[in-house]
């Protein structure tokens, strides 16, 4: 089968979006599939075509950006082309192209499937507003003409206004996961590394966005010491080239002070993330609104055996539900969140399961199938 996926960034960009469909795409062209993945050239020196682990590339040059919405006119004639080649035409969304992309594909008789990541908020300013609403209309239209659209849980497709009132044609196939390989790093030589004194150790690992909630995590952080007073909160991930974002400058003062007891690791690739797993005592996802959908980090962490605090927030608190590893913490609140954590940082072994039980409720095998099955019914359907 061949697959056009469309997206607005891809690697080297990091994000969940980004981690989904690269995982999918990989998987399915390792399954033998004609994969491409159609997205934009975000940053300088980008290749305007590649393949990358059997998936083809192509990237259309930016024209202007409107804090994380990038604009180009070249994507859609390229997306024309592109659709002409392919048997189904699968949109990640949020995607500022999804009007466009849609009206192309149904012209052109091809079978339209979106994945619905999650919600679109953008920061306040009248500019960014006007961003937000024309995105959300180009989503609702993409979602409204698909055959058939995807998310990761029926907690989120329910509770999700754009899916709920569309609920007869939304699929909710658990993501594709891919556990962190082992570096052979032990625990010293990864405290060393990265400078963390102290313990129990509670690991954040993502993007320094608003929607992560890390100003409330900092804040449970205080509260935590009361009772542990060494402990030690890490922050892993991009602090200074977040599409939009001004989180990691706003919070710099304070994680500049060594007595604070947060360490701040920078960008940890991929293949590097195991380290920090080694390492923790807990994830903590504090995310506080619905742009954050699952959160695939948490599976990541459980296969590594390292329990998690989620926000209570639809789909991101479904693997503590489905797994038992790991407490769920009301939204957006400090006090709530702290005892979530501590809850878990004195039982810690009350929330371990073996790595073959989370491998098998996520199986990335079975998600890859479902896809397949997905594809196969838009066609038909089409």
């Amino acid at each position: 089968m061949k697959i056009l996926m469309a997206l607005d960034y891809y690697r080297p960009n990091i994000s969940g979006l980004t981690l989904y469909a690269e995982h999918l795409a990989e998987g399915l062209a390792a399954r033998g599939h004609e994969v491409s993945v159609l997205t934009h050239r975000h940053a300088p020196g980008l290749p305007a075509e590649s393949r990358e682990k059997g998936v083809r590339v192509v990237r259309s040059a930016v024209a202007a950006r409107l804090g994380k919405a990038l604009v180009s006119p070249a994507i859609l004639a390229r997306a024309r082309r592109e659709i002409t080649r392919c048997d189904v035409v699968h949109l990640h969304a949020p995607l500022v192209n999804a009007a466009p992309m849609a009206f192309l594909a149904r012209s052109l008789r091809v079978p339209l499937v979106v994945t619905y990541h999650c919600d679109l908020r953008t920061p306040s300013g009248a500019l960014q507003r006007f961003v937000e609403v024309v995105a959300r209309a180009s989503q609702n239209f993409a979602l409204d003409r698909a055959q058939t659209a995807v998310t990761s849980t029926e907690d989120y497709a329910r509770n999700t206004p754009a899916l709920a009132n569309r609920i007869d044609k939304v699929r909710w196939i658990l993501p594709p996961v891919a556990e962190p390989p082992d570096t052979g790093r032990g625990e010293d030589e990864v405290r060393r590394r990265y400078g963390v004194r102290g313990s129990p150790v509670l690991l954040f690992l993502g993007r320094f966005a608003a929607e992560k909630g890390l100003v409330h995590l900092l804040d449970a952080r205080t509260r935590v010491r009361t009772r542990f007073p060494h402990a030690v909160l890490v922050l892993a991930g991009e602090t200074r080239s977040v599409p939009g974002e001004t989180v990691g400058e706003r919070l710099r003062p304070l994680l500049a002070d060594p007595q604070s007891g947060v360490v701040v690791t920078g960008f940890v690739p991929m293949e590097e993330a195991a380290d920090l797993f080694t390492i923790a005592d807990a994830l903590v996802l504090p995310s506080i609104n619905s742009t954050e959908s699952f959160g695939l980090v948490q599976v990541e962490a459980m296969l590594r055996g390292v329990p998690v605090v989620a926000s209570d927030l639809p789909g991101v608190r479904q693997p503590v539900r489905m797994t038992g590893m790991g407490e769920i913490a009301a939204v957006a609140d400090p006090v709530a969140l702290a005892e979530r954590i501590l809850a878990v940082l004195e039982s810690p072994a009350s929330y371990r399961r073996p790595r073959e039980e989370i491998r098998a409720m996520f199986s990335t095998e079975r998600t890859l199938t479902e896809y397949e099955a997905v594809y196969r019914s838009a066609g038909a359907r089409a």
